[in-house]
């Protein structure tokens, strides 16, 4: 029995110890004991008026107190201890980024309800705006962009000549051109940035918080009273597009507005009747909604009902430009278009010429106008030649080479030992020391071998007829795969890749070839034979580089004979080599 009791005692001791406890913090807590603020709320944030930036934790509010009593999630009693004085907080969190609140003067002690029914319904409303950790943008509520638009300040609508509002390569960004009109005072041509940061709704009445810049004053020093305002819009939907009513606040905070046609600045944005909303991309380009360079640098993006093209870091890091089709000037045969874009480049727009290009395989050719112009019809007036970009799919096919045989190196370390021998035997002829020549060419061919110093080549002569083999004397090759080819004239083009590829050398090459000039003819073949110069380049099929005289690195070539897997193509091998050498000047980019 005396153990019983010992643990009844000890049971009874440790509920009435819980008891005690929770008697004690309810206690506390009807006399201010403490309370929490909501954990998103932690950070540093923007008051219009007040100096510097208000920190908020867990439990405190900087230069407001400290969380005494809470009730409803949105009143908060807290204590001062600066002043010994309990003020009311009614905060709503209007998004992650905005918190609104009103507010009692200091007073004493007393309950939370007796001292925020202090708080009227005229009260100030106060508005904060998150600065750290830095707000990430959200996507501009004012779509699809570009805009007209007309404004009020005050003394009478901006209407002619009207404004303009376009859209930005970054969806939380608007640029506003400003128009001056001559008959309305206080109007005047300005450029702002708009970078929106929060959207949220209060019945039928919609708000954002953005930050405005000067695009004409960048280099400025401005405060955040200067960039932070607060809107209210309206979205009306009708048969011409999409119309939009849009009230601005006087300065940083969200006072004054009660509905989009009442601020400090009024506007009235209208879709503007743009082409492109009638404009495609053809099937034969967007049939692959991704290209990249030749190179792996770039990702070419089609979205949007195949009317948009975004050009971008391979990686999807970085926007550079958003092409919108505009109007369509020509289509050939399903292998050739010209059209008119419009260009978004950050928050800079215009119009371009583009030029696709259908090529054999999995493989687009793009000419881009680099200028851009405001008037659609004046883009492609340039008559210019215009650089090319090379674009693959990640889905390549291997295809048949467009060059078959077996070759030799001219200027190779095999090619100068064999010089040299012919100059040893002459000498030995008269000296009788060829054997000691030979010797020498032999160490010198021992030390000079290395990784590059191809000696022979084959293309097209693997089974399937779609492979470049360069073999070196030391026992290293290297192989490609052909990935398509086409022609232009006298020269033709080639894309291959690598088999053994590795992050330090570029993937897939453009192989330019065509017949060898009068010059290297004579200085290679003696002024005889039908001779073929190639050239290989990385980063795009770059028609300013010569076949066999621009690159990274040349190899002349001298044709052996024909794939002996290849029988089919002995002739076509006899005909390019009729008499002479067959010389094959090749540029390789990736050999070392």
């Amino acid at each position: 029995m005396g153990a019983i009791s010992n643990v009844f005692r000890l049971r009874t001791g440790g509920i009435l110890a819980r008891v005690v406890v929770l008697l004690s913090l309810a206690v506390y807590s009807s006399y201010g004991g403490g309370c929490t603020f909501p954990e998103g709320w932690t950070g540093s944030w923007f008051l219009s008026g007040n100096p510097g930036l208000i920190a908020i934790n867990s439990t405190h509010i900087q230069s407001k107190g400290e969380c005494s009593e809470t009730e409803s999630y949105d009143k908060f009693l807290l204590y001062d201890r600066s002043d010994d004085c309990y003020r009311c907080m009614v905060i709503n969190e209007k998004h992650k980024y905005v918190l609104q609140y009103k507010e009692t003067y200091c007073s004493p002690k007393d309950s939370l309800s007796s001292i925020c029914e202090l708080i009227t319904g005229d009260a100030p409303l106060y508005s904060m705006f998150r600065k750290e950790p830095r707000p990430v943008p959200q996507q501009c509520p004012f779509h699809p962009a570009p805009f007209t638009f007309t404004y009020n300040r005050g003394s009478g609508d901006c209407t002619n000549p009207p404004s303009r509002a376009e859209s930005c390569t970054d969806d939380s960004r608007l640029l506003l051109r400003y128009m001056a009109c001559p008959d309305v005072p206080g109007t005047e041509s300005n450029v702002e940035e708009l970078v929106c940061l929060a959207t949220w709704k209060e019945g039928s009445i919609r708000y954002l918080v953005g930050q405005i810049s000067q695009v004409q004053r960048r280099n400025s020093i401005v405060s955040d009273e200067d960039t932070y305002r607060c809107f209210v819009y309206q979205g009306q939907h009708s048969d011409k597009g999409m119309t939009y009513y849009v009230a601005q606040s006087g300065d940083a905070t969200c006072n004054g507005l009660s509905s989009a046609t009442d601020g400090s600045r009024t506007m009235k944005l209208t879709n503007s009747d743009d082409e492109h909303n009638r404009c495609h991309f053809p099937s034969w380009i967007v049939d692959h909604h991704k290209w990249y360079s030749l190179d792996r640098t770039h990702q070419y993006r089609f979205t949007t009902k195949n009317a948009t093209l975004k050009i971008m870091n391979a990686d999807g890091s970085i926007d550079e430009k958003r092409l919108v089709c505009h109007s369509i000037l020509e289509h050939k045969d399903k292998k050739h278009i010209t059209l008119i874009a419009h260009v978004t480049m950050g928050c800079e727009s215009g119009h371009a010429c583009l030029k696709f290009y259908r090529r054999e395989g999995n493989v687009l050719e793009l000419q881009a106008g680099s200028e851009l112009t405001e008037v659609a019809q004046d883009a492609c007036a340039a008559t210019h030649q215009l650089p090319y970009i090379t674009l693959i799919t990640t889905s390549l096919v291997p295809m048949r080479c467009p060059i078959f045989g077996r070759y030799s190196v001219l200027g190779s370390l095999a090619d100068r030992r064999r010089r040299r021998q012919q100059i040893a035997i002459g000498d030995s002829s008269a000296e009788g020391s060829g054997a000691g020549a030979s010797g020498g060419g032999g160490e010198e061919e021992k030390r000079e071998c290395s990784p590059g110093e191809y000696d022979s080549a084959s293309v097209g002569c693997s089974t399937s007829q779609d492979t470049i083999e360069f073999k070196s004397p030391c026992g290293l090759s290297t192989v490609y795969t052909c990935y398509g080819s086409w022609s232009e004239g006298e020269v033709g083009f080639l894309i291959a890749a690598p088999i053994a590829r590795s992050s330090s050398h570029p993937r897939t090459f453009c192989f330019m070839y065509s017949s060898a000039p009068p010059a290297l003819n004579e200085s290679v073949a003696g002024g005889g034979g039908g001779l073929l110069s190639l050239s290989a380049v990385a980063r795009s099929c770059d028609r300013r580089v010569v076949p066999g005289r621009h690159g990274d690195k040349a190899y002349n070539l001298t044709i052996n004979g024909t794939c002996e897997q290849s029988s089919k193509y002995n002739s076509l091998s006899q005909r390019l080599a009729p008499a002479a050498a067959l010389v094959v000047a090749l540029v390789v980019a990736c050999v070392r």
